[in-house]
């Protein structure tokens, strides 16, 4: 088998270059010429990963699926290998509303970076989407072409090379005082025990919603003071798994402040065995999000406190975190933030983060031992 790899440019007559490369795979040889030395690279590099894949014993990787018919058939694999449904729904809706339309009659691997990327910046230049969206969608057709290659049917990935967006705050909201937070909390105990703990349980752990209402009482351990993040409730279904996004199972520290809240609630409520949901119903059942996001609305209204999201409770426990003097490491590792990019978005909080660390590294020579010498006349 060769694994020659012709790479050749040569000049025209009137003085402009071209690019001929050509490979062999298997004794069958590919040639093609590009007037651009760029084009000729990224073809390059799609032709050694399909002779990689040949020479691997993959076979001859598949060059007539079509976007739309590999999108459907990655979506029900997915959905049979147990992808929460809400995170299915997402990654339906948005093949459906951007990908498709744009290159849903395309074959998957006749498909460039450029072309990606243009259309990519065209969502945000339109203003049809932002650039946090414009990313989610980037990593969507990141793992859909990933599996392609591991499966066979894709010769490179062009989406791989494409950077993400600098993502801003401003989608993001918090509260930045404590009075607002103490405000809020008073209401939420006087609306019910159990949303009063919701609340507490957000703003002092910085845990997702998912997380909050997948807790039993077996999670919560108040004599070790801890509580173990392993399970997330998806709407959706009403049914719990156990994990949560990024796979970042943790244990997490309980307050003072939080551990007298559970003691109360404990205190309070009837339904105290290990198997029943620590934040539930006068009869015991699990809330949904939807109800807890509608306590929440009118709880901020009554505080007349700004209106924030739920989830934005949590970016209210991380930007105080790190306003109070807590490292970025730690915060990744309390938030479960798969990436540290995300944590890195709370950097600019923090009062004098980088201007406390000058004196991390230092060097000087020391200084010399002077000797006055007083003037003998």
């Amino acid at each position: 088998m060769s694994k020659k790899i012709i790479q050749k440019s040569y000049s025209r007559q009137d003085g402009t270059v071209f690019y001929r490369k050509s490979i062999r795979i298997n004794g069958e040889k590919t040639e093609k010429v590009f007037s651009r030395k760029s084009d000729s690279e990224r073809w390059y590099l799609e032709k050694k990963r399909e002779k990689e894949l040949v020479e691997g014993g993959l076979g001859r990787v598949s060059s007539v699926i079509t976007i739309k018919n590999y999108a459907k058939e990655w979506l029900d694999e997915r959905k049979a290998n147990g992808k929460p449904v809400s995170s299915w729904s997402m990654d339906e809706t948005r093949l459906r509303l951007y990908i498709i339309p744009q290159f849903g009659d395309r074959e998957l691997n006749k498909i460039s970076t450029r072309e990606w990327e243009a259309f990519l910046g065209s969502l945000v230049a339109d203003e049809l989407i932002g650039p946090a969206t414009r990313n989610r969608i980037r990593s969507l057709a990141n793992k859909m072409y990933n599996d392609a290659l591991r499966k066979g049917e894709a010769a490179h990935n062009p989406v791989r090379v494409i950077p993400k967006l600098k993502e801003s705050m401003e989608a993001w909201d918090y509260w930045t005082s404590g009075d607002e937070i103490l405000n809020y909390l008073a209401e939420a105990k006087k609306e019910a025990p159990s949303f009063y703990l919701f609340a507490c349980l957000s703003l002092n752990l910085g845990i997702r919603i998912g997380e909050v209402l997948a807790l039993d009482h077996s999670d919560v351990n108040i004599s070790q003071r801890r509580v173990h993040i392993a399970k997330t409730f998806e709407e959706v279904t009403g049914i719990v798994f156990n994990r949560v996004k990024g796979n970042k199972e943790r244990w997490l520290g309980l307050n003072d402040s939080i551990t007298e809240v559970l003691i109360e609630y404990r205190n309070q409520t009837s339904f105290r065995r290990s198997n029943e949901p620590l934040i539930c119903d006068d009869n015991g059942a699990r809330y949904f999000a939807r109800s807890i996001r509608k306590t929440h609305e009118k709880v901020c209204k009554r505080a007349q406190v700004k209106d924030i999201r739920i989830h934005d409770l949590r970016h209210t426990y991380a930007s105080h975190y790190v306003m109070n003097g807590g490292t970025l490491a730690e915060l990744q590792a309390l938030m479960g933030h798969s990436s540290p990019m995300m944590t890195m978005k709370y950097a600019h909080l923090a009062p004098g983060y980088l201007e406390k660390r000058a004196g991390v590294v230092s060097f000087s020579l020391p200084k010399s031992n002077v000797i006055s010498l007083r003037k003998i006349d």
